[in-house]
């Protein structure tokens, strides 16, 4: 029987081990719940000196992070190193675990996680991890780029004393298993890494990487060999599972790939980001090879084989070594989004080999110079070929320096910024400088562009052409970026047949140079046609986008032809200059974002002859100013001289001095001033009085006076058959020119004092008096009639028809003893066919002759007004 003093300890100890395991309770659980562990149940624990071992286990945490699930079945933990040690998942082994991660959505405000690397802090969370561990069933979601994934395999990892890891991951994947093995070796200061993937225990991939903290950054060394990747498919399946949205994939890889690739960088800062790792310094080797189509995402499928060595010297990473033979096809459709649809192309073809170096190159490249020959062709809607020699810098700064570079394109047809090019194409020799500061381009002999067919708004273009060899590019860079560019040289522009709506159709040359920089530039050259035509150019547009041209007309001698009338459509179709002499200048202004331009032409013609409508021209000199301004013109013709015109009978020499203005919308309807108009006439001096006249009034008179009329002239010209007279005749004709035509109404001559006289004796009248004895004193009279009086009215209507309303006084000295006779004779004559048969008499020019008959026959065949 116990003592009464063992019965005392024994209390004791049962009392403290009772407020232990309370203690121990109530403190357990504020622990979990601090660390926000909402469920922690068990079933069918039980201990043993093997460890513990519980049927189930069920725990649900929930952080700032997220909610964690675990759901697990006979789990073991054991104490193998010695009895009831500390902690209890040293060693575990779990039959079935079922893992269910759910992140909390991300919040734009929250302070980012800290990205620094820092190796030292890697031993703390190592040492919590448990020094075996085995899960011969797990079943995981986790997120991924469609929301959560599953993934089901096994797990096994070993962690030693020295806080080394092997871990070893099989997952299953469509009837495949895919295998991971990791290596993971952290020290004081650095942290060494080995990875291998298998596919059906197919060695796939294997990476091994060393890294070293030095100050507040890396150093990294590491090398990937997967030469062996005969089950890319599979990896790139499982890949796309985790990496790619809901309702998309990657196109499926093919089954072949090799790659190979070592590196030794120092990082600038302890963070694995792109950034950084563009920014670090080192050297690195890749080779590989896809002999099968690889889809690359976002770029689209690539096979081929590229061999790689660069290095960075703190200046950005230098290519030291590179030969590539690549095939790119299928590219992601936002690459072509951005081009029209006649300019995507299908598939590129890319070779880059190494070269002898170039002869020519550049001081800042003579020493540190990678000479690569580059072949690319592109295929598809655009046809692109490439070919040359390159030297790219092997050192910072970049620069690359090229030659015997040969470009060639090919585009059936493209619609841009409202024109259509068909069968465009070019053919470029160059030769150039790149680097950091600018890109520089020579273009060398036979260097042009084509386009079959080139058609805007207002003109269209046949077989363009334009050649700029000898031409010189230069783009200014900053930051990468396009800052400016310059393009100087000789330009040869050519169509076989241009179309414009002033213009009539024929092929055009330009030759000229060009200077400009950011869409500002001058101009100079020549510009001809197939008629003959040359014009010389000097055009300019400034920074403000204001267009000035200068074109010059050198003198034309018509006699060798007029190249003004096959080239202007406005050419007056009835105007035919054949001789003389003609230059002009013009000066156009178009002010940027204006659509009317300005526009100050002078005209100089000298000796100039030929035929308007049916009058023949001789002796014309002319000086003429022609300005257009804010849609509105003015032409001033400040000389006007004609030695002869002849409609019929011969007028001149004409002398005239006018101004006309107008709107350009109504260029009939404008404000005519005459200085000067006057020209001679059988004698006669026939003058418009100077004045102004507005034509959008209506109907205009123009008062035109007659001084000095012989008739001895006018009969001499007047076709009828024994007629003769003389005498001086002066008058005023007030001429109205309205919608239908020309027209005198009252107009009136007179002869002089002291008067003239007529004959008129013809077998036909003397006939006529035999037969009626009423008109035997008229015709007798006539035959030798002295007046002293000769008054007569003039009216013409818009038909032709000129009517006479005479009156005669006078006396014929053989009849009753020269007693006083009067005559009151009314006369019709229909002038323009008077005029026509003027013409088909002399036979003054086949052109004429053909227009009169044609005239004539307009005017016999036209029906009668009423």
């Amino acid at each position: 029987m116990l003592s009464r003093r063992i019965w005392l300890r024994l209390s004791v100890t049962l009392a403290l081990l009772l407020m232990l395991v309370v203690a121990v309770y109530l403190g357990g659980r504020y622990l979990l719940q601090r660390s926000g562990v909402e469920t922690l149940d068990w079933r069918g624990a039980s201990l043993s000196s093997a460890g513990l071992r519980l049927d189930s286990l069920v725990l649900r945490q929930r952080s700032d992070a997220g909610v964690l699930d675990l759901q697990g079945a006979d789990v073991d933990l054991a104490w193998r190193d010695f009895a009831f040690s500390l902690p209890f998942w040293r060693h575990m082994d779990i039959d079935r675990l079922s893992v269910a991660w759910q992140p909390t959505p991300k919040d734009d405000h929250a302070s980012p996680l800290p990205s620094d690397l820092d190796l030292q802090q890697l031993a703390a969370p190592l040492a919590l991890m448990p020094r075996s561990l085995t899960i011969a069933h797990l079943d995981a979601s986790l997120p991924c780029a469609r929301g959560q994934c599953r993934a089901t395999g096994s797990l096994d990892l070993q962690r030693s004393e020295d806080e080394r890891i092997a871990l070893r991951l099989n997952l299953d994947h469509q009837e495949h298993l895919v295998s991971a093995a990791l290596a993971l070796a952290p020290g004081h200061d650095a942290l060494d890494l080995t990875l291998t993937l298998a596919v059906d225990q197919q060695p796939q991939a294997s990476l091994t990487s060393h890294l070293q903290q030095r100050g507040d950054g890396l150093s990294w060394a590491g090398q990937l060999d997967a030469n062996a990747l005969n089950q890319a498919a599979i990896l790139q399946s499982w890949l796309s599972d985790w990496a790619v949205a809901e309702g998309t994939r990657w196109p499926a890889a093919p089954g072949d790939a090799s790659l190979e690739a070592t590196w030794q960088l120092s990082l600038p800062r302890r963070e694995l980001a792109v950034d950084n790792l563009l920014a670090a310094r080192g050297q690195l080797d890749v080779q590989g090879n896809l002999p099968e189509p690889w889809p690359v995402p976002g770029v689209g499928l690539l096979r081929g084989q590229l061999a790689l060595a660069a290095h960075n010297e703190g200046q950005g990473w230098i290519a030291r070594h590179v030969e590539a033979d690549l095939h790119f096809s299928e590219p992601h459709p936002q690459w072509l989004a951005a081009l029209p649809a006649q300019l995507r192309s299908e598939s590129l073809h890319l070779q880059v080999q190494a070269d002898t170096p170039l002869a020519d190159l550049r001081p800042d490249l003579a020493a540190r110079s990678l000479p690569l020959r580059v072949t690319a062709a592109l295929r598809g809607a655009t046809r692109l070929d490439l070919q040359g020699r390159l030297a790219v810098a092997s050192s910072p700064p970049w620069a690359v320096q090229f030659a015997d570079l040969g470009l060639t394109t090919h585009t059936p047809r493209l619609n841009q910024a409202g024109w259509q090019a068909a069968e465009l194409s070019s053919d470029l020799r160059l030769a150039g400088h790149a680097d950091g500061n600018a890109i520089e381009l020579s273009f060398g002999q036979g260097s042009q562009l084509r386009a079959a067919g080139l058609k805007g708004v207002e003109l269209s273009a046949q077989a363009v052409q334009l050649g700029i060899a000898g031409s010189t590019l230069r783009l200014a860079l900053q930051d990468g970026e396009p800052h400016g560019w310059q393009f100087q040289g000789p330009l040869n522009l050519s169509t076989t047949r241009l179309q414009q709506a002033n213009l009539k159709p024929q092929g055009w040359r330009l030759q000229g140079r060009v200077v400009a920089a950011d869409m500002a530039g001058t101009l100079l050259g020549k510009l001809s046609n197939d008629s003959a035509l040359q014009l010389d150019l000097d055009a300019g547009l400034d920074a403000r986008q204001n267009l000035q041209l200068k074109a010059t007309l050198g003198e034309l001698f018509l006699r060798s032809g007029n190249p003004l009338a096959k080239t202007l459509v406005q050419w007056p179709e009835l105007l035919d200059l054949n001789n003389g002499r003609l230059n002009a200048s013009a000066n156009l202004a178009l002010a940027a974002g204006s659509s009317a331009p300005s526009l100050d032409l002078n005209l100089t013609g000298k000796g100039l002859g030929g035929i308007y409508d049916r009058t023949e021209l001789s002796g014309v000199d002319t000086l003429l100013q022609f300005q257009l301004a804010r849609q509105r013109f003015e032409l001033y013709v400040q000389q006007l001289k004609i030695q002869q015109a002849n409609p019929g009978l011969p007028i001149g020499p004409l002398e005239a001095r006018v101004r006309y203005a107008a709107p350009l919308a109504s260029a009939g309807q404008g404000q005519l001033e005459v200085n000067l108009a006057r020209t001679a006439l059988m004698g006669a001096q026939v003058t418009l009085t100077p004045g102004q006249w507005n034509l959008a009034a209506g109907n205009q008179r123009f008062p035109i006076q007659i001084r000095g009329l012989e008739l001895q002239q006018l009969f001499a010209l007047y076709p009828a058959e024994g007629l003769a007279g003389s005498g001086t005749l002066d008058g005023d004709l007030p001429v109205d020119l309205g919608q239908h035509g020309v027209a005198i109404e009252n107009g009136h001559i007179a002869a002089r004092q002291p008067g003239g006289y007529l004959q008129f004796s013809s077998e036909r009248i003397k006939a006529l008096g035999r037969s009626n004895p009423a008109m035997q004193l008229v015709t007798q009279s006539l035959e030798d009639f002295r007046f002293t009086t000769l008054n007569s009215s003039v009216d013409y209507d818009q038909h032709g028809t000129l009517t006479l309303g005479m009156r005669l006084e006078g006396q014929n000295p053989a009849i009753e003893n020269g007693r006083p006779i009067h005559f009151n004779i009314n006369l019709e004559e229909d002038i323009p066919n008077l005029l026509a048969s003027l013409q088909l008499t002399d036979r003054v020019n086949d052109i004429i002759t053909r227009r009169v008959q044609q005239r004539m026959l307009q005017r016999n065949t036209a029906p009668k007004e009423p």
